[in-house]
């Protein structure tokens, strides 16, 4: 996967039209204006990995004279150390390459060089510990104590009468503690200091000619500690004349990670403004010029995903774009706001369906169809729901959330303004067939009501090919595809 995305450029993929927005990114990075470090910003899932090793391709092609880096930093989490993981990829990407088994002369001797500085930099400063040698933590002397005295009181006063005479006896040493370690700590501030300029200086030096643009992904996937450490690290080390960092990452989740590092009370959001100097996320829809032509990426995705899926020579009518299973499956994408990464999934999950069952094809009746995609999609998505419908206990509520209804007032509507959509009604109908919520039920009028209970008989419940004698209520049909797909039972 990780291959093909590498060979990837938008000459030879571009479905959703992003071109135009790398091509932007690299006129502001070649410009004069100050962006690092920026942040390319997207969930998981969004295509964000693809799009950046796109955009350093047609960099390379419009801009030889620049040195794009990509560094993926999941794969350096289990290190913990992010500055000699960046500068490992800046060394390899910005000197000659080995000959044979030896290093070239360039890379030898700027190896040399940063490794000296960054061993000082990266050196943990000593803290002084004198406080946390004369506190001794009180209670966990006290309990120590309690073990020798069974009196309670007598224990801790026991302890208070220890750790003063401790005090006493340390006091005559205590100035000249302090003294030695206020003076090695100076010491070793100066020489991380020196050393950080000396690193900044090398650094300066292989962008002298060539100037760097270090795209640092996946960040939002590392142990929190790690990426806050990765962003220090950038902000500390990597502010040089020449050196550009864009971030590849979700940013909700950087959020977090300073949250986990520094606690909950800490504003997350004024931490990283203080650090981004500019920040946009991709576009969740296909770049276009005009509005009707903006399909959700994730759609235009599964359409493209099915034409290419195994299922596609065997369901002829699953490539039509009129087709009823297609527009439904695209409704559902976008009413539940699927990232690409889910799209992938749902699809996956259907062709293991199809390949158990048959039971997509296109001679099969399109209300039957449409009751088992839904199966599969609760089975994909919402476990939670399914184990509620197994146990005949799903609640109306749930049913709308997976429909995107909000309200039995506001259902959506198509783009044509329609309401009395196949989706809809397949929707209304698994609503009406749970256990009704007493607050979610909150029809305008009866005759709305009855608008739907119309529609659902003459599409599902009065077709006897679909509900024949005997069949035990709506739900079975997805029961029955929640245990295809457990490998429970195969349809014939």
């Amino acid at each position: 996967m990780e291959t093909q995305a590498l060979e990837k450029t938008f000459a030879t993929h571009d479905e959703f039209n992003r071109k135009p927005i790398a091509e932007n990114i690299i006129r502001l990075l070649t410009s004069p204006i100050d962006l690092s470090p920026m942040v390319i910003d997207g969930g998981w899932g969004t295509g964000k990995t693809e799009f950046c090793q796109k955009l350093i391709r047609l960099m390379e092609q419009q801009h030889p004279d620049y040195q794009p880096v990509y560094i993926d930093a999941f794969r350096s989490d289990h290190s913990g150390e992010p500055l000699l993981a960046l500068l490992a990829e800046i060394i390899k990407a910005c000197t000659p390459e080995d000959t044979g088994e030896q290093p070239s002369e360039q890379r030898k001797n700027i190896t040399r060089k940063v490794a000296k500085a960054a061993g000082f930099v990266m050196k943990t400063v000593a803290k002084a510990a004198v406080g946390h040698v004369l506190k001794q933590n009180m209670e966990d002397l006290a309990e120590g104590m309690s073990q020798i005295i069974d009196d309670e009181q007598e224990a801790k006063n026991a302890a208070a009468t220890v750790a003063g005479a401790a005090t006493t006896f340390a006091s005559h040493s205590i100035d000249a503690t302090i003294d030695a370690t206020v003076e090695a700590l100076l010491k070793e501030q100066i020489e991380a200091e020196k050393n950080l300029e000396t690193l900044k200086a090398c650094l300066t030096e292989l962008a002298a000619d060539k100037p760097i643009i270090l795209f640092i992904d996946e960040l939002d996937r590392c142990r929190p500690d790690y990426a806050v450490d990765m962003l220090e690290v950038i902000k500390h080390v990597f502010d040089i004349e020449n050196v550009e960092v864009v971030l590849v990452t979700n940013t909700k989740q950087l959020r977090a990670a300073i949250n986990h590092r520094y606690g909950a009370e800490v504003d997350a959001h004024k931490y990283l403004d203080k650090f981004l100097k500019y920040s946009f996320a991709l576009p969740e829809k296909v770049v276009a010029q005009f509005e009707e032509e903006r399909a959700l990426v994730s759609v235009k995705y599964f359409k493209q995903l099915i034409r290419e899926s195994r299922m596609a020579s065997e369901l002829q009518g699953l490539i039509e774009e009129r087709n009823v299973r297609i527009n439904f499956i695209s409704d559902m994408v976008e009413r539940n706001n699927l990232s690409l990464r889910e799209t992938e999934r749902l699809v996956r999950f259907l062709e293991i369906y199809h390949s158990l069952s048959g039971g997509l094809g296109k001679d099969f009746i399109w209300q039957y169809v449409l009751l088992r995609i839904t199966g599969v999609f609760i089975f994909c998505f919402y476990p939670n729901l399914m184990d509620d419908i197994n146990k005949n206990c799903a609640y109306s509520r749930d049913f709308a959330q997976i429909f995107n209804i909000q309200s039995l007032s506001n259902i959506p509507k198509n783009s044509s303004g329609v309401i009395y959509t196949r989706t809809n009604v397949i929707a209304m109908m698994l609503i009406l067939n749970s256990q009704m919520d007493t607050h979610f039920n909150n029809f305008n009028s009866l005759h709305n009501l009855r608008e739907w209970q119309k529609y659902i008989n003459e599409a599902f419940l009065d077709n006897g090919e679909i509900f024949p004698p005997g069949m035990n209520g709506v739900l079975s049909i997805l029961k029955e595809t929640f245990r295809v797909l457990s490998f429970e039972q195969t349809p014939q």
